[in-house]
């Protein structure tokens, strides 16, 4: 799901535009001094310069202490600073004051999550969606919480409510197609991303996504043709490289595969996900010993790759190495590669 989805940063930058500015006059009292000092913080926001927008807001309130607009404000920029516990403070007087207010429950679901309180998170999410049912962020981002913890039917729910909200809305259409693609539901999956590329066809990580789920579907030639649209768009974007290089190796073409993970090291020399690919190779090819090297080091660029660690094991099994490729297997199950649990099972003793 990443690159599958925006990220919170992006929905607080979006927030701080749903507060308007306010007009003041050419001669200022406090008040009015407080109100541009308020216009002045949204403008710095706009800038991301969040630490003089926190000043600009600072005098606001100081002036105006029940301008409920700055102080909600002044936690958006405030979360971006990680000044967590001023934000919890500063929105939680803007609930107080307005407890209907549903953009100021699902920015408190935001500053959770940036807290990394995401039990905390959902709750503020819920009670947005207590005010307004239909509030197509508050879905959106409820969906997402679901589809981490594999509510996968639930999170379509969620999606489908951002929908009616935002029939625009390309990321709830991308994301509601991962968690159709998680129930097997290719054909839905696949009408998602074309919908959402439909709308944004500048996006790398959309055509990715479609590729993999025409891969999945082992349509090879879709697949293929989705990765090369995404690099089209982004060279750089080497998951949809290697991802091409994975559908290659399944179509059989192991020529291709083989080129596609080279050219994925030669742009990024520690590509844990383009060894680990050589290494499916070279077991398809029966050179166990090279499947075994790159598997190696498909582990020193990152030690939770778990696949990685499955092709080790087959690779030490076939190379005799029988205790190696059972702590191999056992350490990919725990990094929850479900093909290793049979291997486990059916080869190695307790």
């Amino acid at each position: 799901m990443k690159k599958i989805i925006t990220t919170l940063f992006m929905a607080l930058s979006c927030y701080v535009f749903s507060q308007d500015t306010v007009k003041v006059a050419s001669q200022l009292t406090p008040e009015q001094q407080a109100e541009a000092d308020y216009n002045s913080g949204i403008e710095q926001l706009k800038r991301k310069d969040y630490l003089t927008a926190v000043d600009f807001f600072t005098k606001s309130v100081a002036v105006k202490p029940d301008f409920d607009k700055a102080f909600y404000n002044r936690a958006v920029a405030l979360t971006q600073l990680k000044r967590y516990t001023e934000a919890y403070q500063d929105i939680n007087k803007v609930i107080a004051k307005s407890p209907q207010n549903a953009d100021a429950y699902f920015t408190k679901s935001l500053i959770f999550f940036n807290d990394n309180k995401k039990d905390s998170q959902l709750v503020a999410l819920d009670k947005c969606l207590a005010v307004n049912a239909n509030h197509s962020e508050a879905n959106y981002y409820k969906g997402l919480v679901l589809y981490e913890n594999g509510e996968y039917k639930t999170a379509i729910d969620n999606y489908n409510k951002a929908i009616a909200g935002n029939a625009n809305y390309i990321y709830a259409y991308n994301d509601r197609a991962s968690a159709k693609r998680a129930l097997s539901d290719l054909a839905g999956s696949i009408a998602d991303y074309e919908k959402a590329i439909s709308m944004d066809d500048k996006d790398a990580f959309l055509y990715n996504n479609l590729g993999s789920a025409y891969r999945e579907n082992k349509n090879y030639a879709k697949a293929i043709e989705s990765y090369n649209k995404a690099l089209q768009v982004n060279e750089k974007y080497l998951i949809a490289l290697t991802n091409r290089g994975a559908a290659k190796l399944e179509d059989n073409n192991l020529k291709g595969a083989h080129d596609d993970f080279e050219e994925a090291l030669r742009k990024d020399p520690s590509n844990s996900s383009a060894f680990n690919g050589l290494a499916s190779v070279y077991i398809k090819q029966k050179e166990y010993q090279k499947a075994k090297d790159m598997a190696n080091k498909a582990i020193q660029s990152n030690a939770k790759n778990g696949p990685a660690y499955f092709n080790r094991g087959i690779a030490r099994q076939m190379l005799r190495e029988d205790e190696g490729s059972c702590a191999d297997w056992k350490k990919a199950a725990e990094l929850g590669v479900a093909a290793a649990k049979s291997f486990v099972n059916s080869d190695c003793s307790e």
